[in-house]
């Protein structure tokens, strides 16, 4: 319920916003607004009410929203209005480059709001990305399809198309944006160009997933396994190697066993202090994980902030556990944890900028009732805070960059190769994406970025956006001739013929999976 509200709130912040570009645009030029409605009343409102000339209402389809123009054939496939003769208040009556601001109105308005968010985001909280440089410190770890397609465990990314982009979520999108690739791959510079269909590939089997920081095996242990009938390997076991041979990285390990599918392989592992072999089974994958045995970080315990406590009254969202019962790191802090169900354990934390002991009940399945943020994303993440006026310069820049990623992302779904456009999303989609805790930082975040995306669908020259709408007033401003209202209105109805048969394909997709993944 937390997803969908999420969405529902982002959706009404945008679609208000953006109506409101219309709207305040269309009053300046003394167009009468008839409707203005957040989501679609097809049948029926759920709410409405009258002010002067302007109907305001809520929809109860969260398609969107609208605000209907006298005199201008718009959503609502009014056109009664268009047989009779044009009065001065209706759109249509409007010099073309009054009617162009106009349509342009609610696309302003959504980029206007994303520097706004961005703005008050990077002067407050920061700027946060994830740092590439950091997290390719190491190198990377590449799927199978990555390094099907040419990359290499341990390769750096040095460029794609002669630039280095150091926030990793754009850099991975821009290896699918781009035509060369530059890695450093043991001192070497190699050149990868991958083609559509590789592309597709990666789309459609890893995703933005491809592409991983490589963990080291010192930093990994064994955290639970559902069956230990069917293993050897036990709980906080450490992965030391395979067969004699010992490794530094995780991803090494993934390699040699995918070479034993449905066999077994020797893992040398490290039991309370020391080492032996186990042999455990892999499957058609070459993968002796799967899911039976799950592998978590052993990180400090002092790089992990509280996320929810709502099931733990002394400790509190945000507080840092320093040590618990005396352990500092995540595999001995599960110890205490496995060691002490239905008992207390002692644990020392900081709140603010104050330390303080707490005794805290373990409860009888060796949980605290808590929730810890990702650490890892915190290890790799670079918060830039700033002065309002470079925040401003920064927003700028930021919302021009997420402009071109919209561009780019557009190319790459108009290649039938890539496969890309069955990753676009509908807001149920989207919903499933958002996190299960209210996060008013991801939020805003969120809204900037969905708002420009917002302004940049809607500058598409279909008919039916606001995009077409400035196209044909352009054409008109150009040659001085004018759409006629009989033709306007089929351009209007083919491109609302589009537009829904769209989102009738995006909406059946994500529900359909929705339902896939929630009873197959």
């Amino acid at each position: 319920m937390i997803q969908v509200a999420q969405i529902l709130f982002i959706l009404s912040v945008l679609v208000i916003l953006h109506e409101f570009g219309h709207y305040i645009t269309a009053r300046w030029f003394k167009v009468r607004v008839e409707k203005f409605y957040l989501f679609m009343d097809a049948g029926f409102s759920l709410f409405k009410k009258k002010i002067k000339d302007t109907e305001w209402g809520i929809g109860w389809l969260p398609l969107g929203g609208y605000v209907k123009l006298a005199g201008m054939i718009d959503e609502s496939m009014d056109t009664e209005q268009m047989n009779q003769e044009p009065q001065p208040w209706e759109f249509r009556s409007k010099p073309a480059w009054q009617r162009l601001i106009i349509m342009l109105g609610g696309i302003i308005v959504n980029i206007i709001l994303a520097i706004a968010i961005y703005t008050i985001m990077f002067s407050t909280v920061g700027q946060k990305y994830t740092s590439l440089e950091k997290v390719q410190e190491n190198g990377l770890a590449y799927g199978d399809v990555g390094q099907k397609v040419g990359f290499k465990n341990g390769d750096k990314i040095v460029s794609i198309d002669g630039e280095f982009i150091p926030d990793l979520k754009y850099a991975v999108m821009g290896v699918l944006f781009g035509d060369n690739v530059q890695v450093n791959r043991d001192g070497k510079i190699i050149n990868l160009h991958l083609t559509d269909a590789q592309k597709g590939e990666i789309i459609k089997k890893e995703g933005k997933s491809f592409i991983q920081a490589r963990i080291k095996l010192n930093e990994i242990f064994i955290d639970s396994i559902t069956n230990p009938k069917i293993t050897d390997l036990k709980r906080f076991d450490k992965i030391v190697g395979i067969d004699s041979s010992r490794y530094t990285y995780y991803d090494e390990i993934q390699s040699k066993s995918k070479l034993h599918k449905n066999s077994f392989v020797n893992l040398l592992i490290n039991r309370d202090g020391k080492d032996m072999q186990v042999k455990v089974k892999t499957d058609s994958l070459g993968v002796f994980t799967g899911d039976n045995v799950y592998i978590n970080q052993n990180f400090n315990l002092s790089d992990l902030t509280i996320k929810d406590s709502k099931n733990n009254e002394l400790l509190q969202s945000g507080d840092i556990i320093l040590s618990a019962n005396g352990a500092t790191t995540n595999m001995d802090f599960k110890k205490q944890l496995e060691e002490n169900k239905g008992k207390s354990i002692l644990l020392k934390i900081m709140r603010g900028n104050q330390k303080m002991d707490v005794l805290s009940k373990v409860n009888k399945s060796g949980k605290l009732g808590i929730q810890f943020d990702n650490t890892k994303s915190n290890e790799y993440l670079v918060v830039n805070k700033m002065t309002f006026g470079n925040s401003i310069k920064e927003a700028v820049h930021q919302s021009w960059n997420q402009i071109v990623y919209n561009i780019n992302s557009f190319k790459l779904i108009l290649k039938p190769a890539t496969g890309a456009y069955t990753q676009v999303k509908s807001p149920i989609g989207i919903a499933r994406m958002l996190p299960d805790a209210w996060d008013w930082e991801f939020i805003w975040s969120f809204t900037a970025l969905f708002s420009i995306g917002l302004a940049f669908m809607n500058l598409l020259p279909i008919p039916g956006l606001d995009g077409g709408h400035a196209l044909f007033t352009t054409v008109e401003m150009i040659t001085g001739k004018k759409l006629s209202d009989k033709a306007a209105g089929y351009v209007q109805t083919f491109g609302m013929v589009i537009l829904l048969s769209l989102m009738a394909l995006t909406f059946g997709k994500d529900i359909y999976q929705l339902i896939a993944d929630k009873f197959f």
